[in-house]
This record gives C-alpha cells, sequence and structure tokens, in this order.
C-alpha cells in the first residue's frame, strides 16, 4: 500500500512547498485580475452611457490591435485559455506544453483581457483564469521538479481547477471541471491530487478575501420537483442555440483563418465594428462579461429579446475574432436572457427559478460539460438545493446540443493548438 501511495503522489516536501506557493500566486494574482478586469468593463460602460458613439472608434482599434499583436506576437494568449490547457494536457511533448503555459502567457493574458475589456469587448473572465492557473502551477514545476507524467498532467488539471475556484468561489464546479474537460484522460488516482489541493486553493481563497458567493444568495428560491417537466422545453431550446452557437463559431474560425496580415486586419475590423454597434445600440450593455446585466436579471429586471440576440452576436463575434477572453460569464448572460424571456410563459414556476434553470441549461449546451454547468451556476448563486432539475436541464440541453455540433467547442480548439504547436 506505501508504494502504491507513493508511486501515485509526490513524496518531496519541496514539491508540497511549492503547490501552496503556486496555490497562493494564483489566488492573489487572478484576484487582481479579477478586479482590473471589473474596473476595465465599468469604466467602457460609464463612458460609453454617457457617449455611444464613441463605442465605433475604441471598440473596432481595439480589436484590431489586440487580434494583430496576439497572432503574431503572442500567439498562444488568444481566445478563452481553456483549450491551451487541455491541449498541454493532452500533449507528451514537453516543448508544446512550454509554449502553451508559462508566466509570460499568464501575464498576457492579464494585460490583453484588460485592454479588451477597456475596449468594450463582450468577454468573460472564467477561461482567462483557468488559463492562468494552470500556467501559473505549471510554471511552478521548473522548481518543484515533478517528473512523473502522472504528476506533470495532475500539476495542469489543479491550476485550471484553482482558477475556476477563484474566479467564481465555486470549489466543487472547479474539481469537475478538471475531471470533465482538462484531465479527462488522467488516471482516476490523479483526481484525488487535484481535489486535496483544489481544497487548498478554496481555502486560501475564503481567508484572503472572504466568502461571498460570485452573483448573489438565491437561496430562498424553490421548485416543487414536480413541476420540473415544465422546464423541458427550455433545456430543448437553450441546447439548440447553444448547439448553434458552438457550431457557427468553429465554422467561422476555420472560415477566417488567414495568414495574410491585410485579411486579419480587414476581418478583426469588421468584427470590431459589429460589436460597436451593439455596444452603441445598447450603450454599453452588452459590453464585459455580463456579470452586472445577470445581478439585475436575478432581481426580476428583464433587459428584452434584444439583449439576447445582441450579447449572443457580440459574444460569438468577439470569440471568431481569437481576441483573449473567456465564454462562460458571457455564456452565463445570455441564458439568464434566454430564460428572463421565458418567465413570461412560466405561471407557476419562479422567475429567479426559470433563470437560473436557463443559465445552467445554455451553459451546458456550449462547453458541453454539463456537471461543471451545473455546479458553477448553483454554487455562485448559493442554490445547491435545486440539483436535481439543474440535472434534469443540463443534460437535456447538452444531448441537444451534441446533435446539432458533435465535438464539444473546448476540445475542438484545443486540437487545433496542437496542430499550430506542431507545424510551429
Amino acid at each position: 500500500m506505501r508504494r502504491y501511495i507513493s508511486h501515485q503522489f509526490p513524496n518531496q516536501l519541496r514539491t508540497y512547498t511549492g503547490l501552496l506557493l503556486a496555490s497562493i500566486m494564483v489566488v492573489i494574482a487572478i484576484d487582481f485580475f479579477l478586479m482590473s478586469s471589473d474596473y476595465a468593463q465599468h469604466s467602457f460602460k460609464q463612458l460609453i452611457n454617457k457617449q455611444p458613439l464613441l463605442s465605433f472608434a475604441i471598440t473596432p482599434i481595439t480589436i484590431v490591435l489586440i487580434v494583430y499583436i496576439a497572432k503574431y506576437y503572442c500567439h498562444y494568449i488568444q481566445g478563452s485559455g481553456i483549450p491551451q490547457l487541455i491541449a498541454a494536457n493532452d500533449s507528451r511533448n514537453k516543448s508544446i506544453r512550454e509554449r502553451l503555459l508559462s508566466f509570460r502567457v499568464a501575464l498576457g493574458k492579464i494585460g490583453f483581457i484588460f485592454i479588451g475589456m477597456l475596449g468594450g469587448a463582450p468577454i468573460g473572465i472564467e477561461g482567462p483564469s483557468i488559463h492562468i492557473g494552470g500556467s501559473i502551477f505549471y510554471g511552478f514545476n521548473r522548481f518543484i521538479k515533478l517528473k512523473r507524467k502522472l504528476l506533470i498532467h495532475s500539476l495542469i488539471a489543479i491550476g485550471g481547477s484553482a482558477g475556476l475556484i477563484v474566479a467564481f468561489n465555486a470549489p466543487i464546479a472547479g474539481f469537475l471541471f478538471a475531471y470533465e474537460e482538462i484531465g479527462r484522460n488522467l488516471k482516476k488516482q490523479a483526481l484525488i491530487l487535484i481535489a486535496l489541493v483544489s481544497g487548498l486553493v478554496y481555502l486560501l481563497a475564503i481567508v484572503y478575501r472572504g466568502n461571498n458567493p460570485y452573483l448573489t444568495n438565491m437561496s430562498q428560491y424553490s421548485l416543487d420537483f414536480g413541476l420540473a417537466w415544465q422546464l423541458l422545453p427550455l433545456a430543448i431550446l437553450s441546447g439548440i442555440l447553444g448547439g448553434l452557437f458552438s457550431k457557427t463559431m468553429l465554422f467561422l474560425v476555420q472560415k477566417f483563418i488567414s495568414h495574410t496580415k491585410i485579411k486579419v486586419i480587414v476581418i478583426a475590423l469588421i468584427l470590431g465594428l459589429i460589436i460597436a454597434s451593439f455596444n452603441y445600440l445598447s450603450k454599453g450593455q452588452i459590453a464585459g462579461s455580463g456579470h452586472n446585466e445577470v445581478l439585475l436579471m436575478l432581481a426580476g429586471d428583464q433587459p428584452g429579446l434584444g439583449f439576447v440576440v445582441m450579447k449572443y452576436i457580440a459574444t460569438l463575434s468577439s470569440l471568431v475574432s481569437t481576441i483573449p477572453g473567456g465564454l462562460f460569464m458571457p455564456s452565463i448572460s445570455i441564458g439568464a436572457g434566454i430564460g428572463s424571456e421565458a418567465a413570461n410563459y412560466y405561471t407557476q414556476i419562479n422567475i429567479q427559478i426559470v433563470t437560473i434553470m436557463a443559465m445552467i441549461a445554455y451553459l451546458s449546451a456550449v462547453i458541453r460539460a454539463p456537471l461543471t454547468a451545473v455546479f458553477v451556476i448553483l454554487e455562485m448563486t448559493v442554490s445547491l438545493h435545486l440539483i436535481i432539475p439543474g440535472l434534469l436541464v443540463a443534460f437535456t440541453a447538452n444531448w441537444i446540443s451534441k446533435q446539432i455540433s458533435a465535438q464539444p467547442i473546448y476540445e475542438a480548439l484545443a486540437d487545433n493548438y496542437l496542430k499550430i504547436t506542431q507545424r510551429s
């Protein structure tokens, strides 16, 4: 038994010291990242709310500059960062892992997300947080010097899990995401180490900044499970919209791949103008992650169908442009908008419950990780008592989405990164 345990876990004190230091650094770095991103998106929204026309100057220029610099000088910081983490964990090539994950990549991610949000890009912070967490933990391998493949790849999954935990204050979701996406090819024994360090990161985050939910406490709202079947049409609709989003995004990313600088600039400019148009029409409402808009919808506000359409197209445009930015929170805000509109047709279910279920369903349909979608939303809203209807809508939407887009979005993008790194 002792030999078995020593083979599965590190057996040197410096390894655990390194894991502790990496955990502390992730908590501090991501908390700073969240605060700086929040400041950037609020600054843009305040400016555009007063002078909407400025969006047509600020947003396209920002998108073009970020796309150009990222593509030709900092290629591996593009997108959400989750595909890079999956690609690094799937690769057995050390040089590929070091290109996708490093302290330099983490710093670049923080800087470019700040600039993107300052320019009105409709992007989130959770995917980048996962990428930052993975980069920091993998960067620490230079000091703790793990050799066995099991432990090295566990380290990457731990970092991704830690990034999600700190970003959303969602420990269960962080661990499940490591299981569903990042570490899906790891041996089961590795999950024990991931769980232990994830718990440590969660405790450190609580000590550092408190234990407030990322969204708001919705524990006072409940649902009669006998009414859960009424949520199936909402799950089906969310599954269709989420599946179409993924399929369209993957198609356009492949279509717009170009190595000609003029084409890269023109495409980025067009996509930037599309986003700018929606920033102008919404007076900055669709810019940023959508965090504030979700809070308003959970409080009962109904922004209208226009918000859903604009956020959907703007988020799609932003991700297709390949600028650094996350998908979770923008997707959650779209789901909340769908639920807010659908709530008008539910007379027996509270609007807040419908909104939460739509958030779960749409996120599950987009990222195709139903367990993560359920727990991240329920932990962010302190609503774990809704787990049964949450699982029902998540797996329904996931199945519907799979019929439209067979390969999960992050897995498909990770395959692209592996191809790129192998060619370069």
